[in-house]
């Protein structure tokens, strides 16, 4: 149930007595901007409205694929570039990629076979498309959710062999036992040569580790001209950990992870409780 009401108790610390300066914001979707049911509620697109209308930057900072987030870029009417594969593509409105860090070739096929080895559900990413060669519950489940067509090829490794080009990004999909003992076996093989982040508890996403949302976002301030301090970024789960670390304000959701909250600067309502929106109105917007 959506609350309706300006109020909510649990925000932690204190309100600032000042408004603080922020000119540029980075927001979540799964989980933080989108409710459970996948929607932006009328008030967090009016405080994204109003916030844009006295000059903030807002954009979208997201896991997700570019075609399968630009429906909610254009549902806001976002005018500026998108922060998609966890940092590792940056693509305007318009669809002009204006920067791409896929994974070198050789370590994307090691990657692959590391994956595979586990017999789980696995995906991957090659530009913007996405690739996988089986389809299973949990892969329509993914579908339903990001709402984009899959190439179903006969095997994922053949096809990556025959192409000269590296992986944008891998999701590997599992029940949560089996995810953290990959992480664990991650962090022994690959540390140093990609970063694997849950974005999920049963979802791990494998990509660059030089890119990320906080580098991204980062990256989008120093062109505009902005102090991290005037940088606000929503997330809630551990891929969103870095640019949370990284803003002056970092917010994280009441429905977040503890690790994300215990960096955050504020923590605000639930996605379900449009927390974006309250976020919004009083750092943004200064509105009790």
């Amino acid at each position: 149930m959506i609350k309706s009401d300006n109020t909510w108790p649990g925000a932690w610390p204190d309100l600032p007595t000042e408004k603080p300066d922020i000119r540029l914001v980075g927001i979540d979707l799964d989980d933080t901007m989108l409710t459970d049911e996948l929607i932006i509620t009328p008030r967090t697109k009016a405080a994204i409205r109003e916030a844009r209308r006295r000059g903030v930057v807002v954009t979208i900072a997201t896991g997700r694929m570019f075609t399968s987030s630009i429906r909610y870029a254009k549902e806001l009417e976002l005018d500026v570039p998108l922060i998609t594969f966890q940092g590792a593509m940056i693509v305007t409105p318009e669809g002009e990629i204006l920067s791409h860090h896929p994974m070198d070739h050789g370590l994307s096929l090691e990657m692959l076979d590391f994956l595979l080895s586990y017999r789980q559900h696995v995906t991957l990413y090659i530009g913007d498309a996405l690739y996988l060669d089986e389809t299973s519950p949990e892969s329509e489940s993914y579908r339903a959710r990001i709402k984009v067509e899959f190439h179903v090829v006969p095997s994922l490794r053949a096809m990556l062999e025959g192409r000269p080009d590296g992986v944008t990004k891998f999701v590997f999909m599992a029940d949560e036992a089996t995810v953290r003992g990959v992480l664990v076996d991650f962090h022994a093989r690959f540390d140093g040569r990609a970063q694997a982040v849950p974005s999920k508890p049963s979802f791990l996403e494998i990509s660059r580790p030089d890119t990320g949302k906080g580098v991204a976002l980062a990256e989008m301030a120093d062109s505009l001209g902005f102090r991290r301090e005037q940088v606000m970024a929503i997330g809630d789960s551990p891929n969103d950990l870095d640019m949370i670390a990284y803003a002056g304000w970092g917010v994280c959701m009441a429905n977040g992870a503890d690790a994300v909250k215990e960096k955050a600067r504020w923590i605000t309502a639930s996605n379900n409780e449009e927390g974006v929106a309250i976020a919004i109105e009083r750092l943004v917007l200064h509105e009790a």
